[in-house]
């Protein structure tokens, strides 16, 4: 039964769907259908804290033999692997990493990063809009996180704390040789996601010709109303609206129209959170000696 020999370890909202949906269409490569079983993550069951969904729960695989069954058919790809970008959060990145490291010590990890503090404001949004982010305003959400940590509730949620990068990443570089860490920036990936995708082919030693269709998922929105998401995404609810009898394409134009471009970030929010991950921020330029002093800079933007 093959193993994976490459996983992409994350971060959380940084475009690790785009592309796992982009390796999944390269013929020598085979990407688990449970995009993030977050098996290093946790240690033979499931983790410790809180478990928002049955959903969440059902994706979560905590145990070895299950885990292998996801790469069923895997047989003769060049490349197998999964995304999960729970591993590059603050959930026990040292632990994840020596998991890893244990089990698959030639494994090479694939990484995104983000600004984070817009990392973190889309994090917001995107669980705001699935409901399992209770707080009104990012700023809310920011204030109830060390409680939330004290908590131990789902560390999707630790919207800043999952955006120290440095501190995260270099748990895996302690344990791993750099040549198999790979990391992209966000910024690439947007501007030449051809480009980044040819490096990963090559690292992931198949066929950097190959050309794929790249796509832009879990864009972030806010719901112009949640009552509206809700009902729409209910089909037992919508079944019994007299409307749902329109044309695919309205409905479709309805559910477009629900979803907006968030406000810009409060410029006060900002100053805050990146007085926080300044040092991160030096630390990781130093670690991938390249100039993230933009990163610094002032201004932010959803997507």
């Amino acid at each position: 039964m093959p193993a994976p020999n490459f996983i992409v370890i994350g971060a959380q909202k940084c475009g690790t769907e785009a592309l796992y949906r982009a390796l999944q269409q390269h013929p020598d490569v085979f990407m688990s259908a449970n995009k993030e079983p977050s098996f290093f993550a946790m240690d033979g069951s499931l983790p410790s804290f809180r478990i928002p969904t049955p959903g969440y729960r059902n994706r979560l695989v905590p145990r070895w033999d299950a885990y292998l069954r996801l790469f069923d058919g895997a047989e003769g790809c060049a490349a197998i692997g999964e995304a999960s970008a729970m591993y590059l959060s603050r959930w026990e990145p040292e632990r994840t990493a020596a998991r890893i490291r244990e089990r698959i010590p030639g494994a090479k990890l694939v990484a995104l990063l983000r600004q984070p503090a817009d990392r973190a404001f889309s994090a917001f949004h995107f669980y705001r809009s699935r409901d399992l982010e209770t707080a009104d305003s990012f700023e809310q959400a920011l204030a109830a996180e060390p409680e939330r940590i004290r908590a131990n509730d789902f560390p999707d949620i630790h919207h800043r704390a999952n955006g120290f990068y440095h501190a995260h990443l270099s748990r895996f570089l302690e344990v791993f040789p750099r040549e198999q860490v790979l990391v992209h920036l966000h910024e690439d990936w947007k501007a030449e996601p051809g480009r980044v995708l040819q490096e990963t082919f090559r690292f992931l030693g198949v066929d950097e010709g190959v050309r794929v269709e790249v796509g832009r998922f879990n864009v972030t929105h806010r719901d112009r109303s949640r009552r509206l998401r809700r009902f729409l995404a209910d089909p037992r609810r919508r079944e019994r609206w007299p409307a749902s009898k329109l044309p695919g394409r309205i409905m479709a134009a309805i559910e477009r129209w629900n979803r907006s471009r968030p406000e810009p970030m409060r410029p006060e929010t900002r100053r805050d959170l990146m007085r926080g991950y300044r040092d991160d921020i030096l630390q990781l330029g130093d670690l991938l000696d390249r100039d993230l002093s933009h990163w610094l800079a002032e201004g932010s933007g959803p997507s």
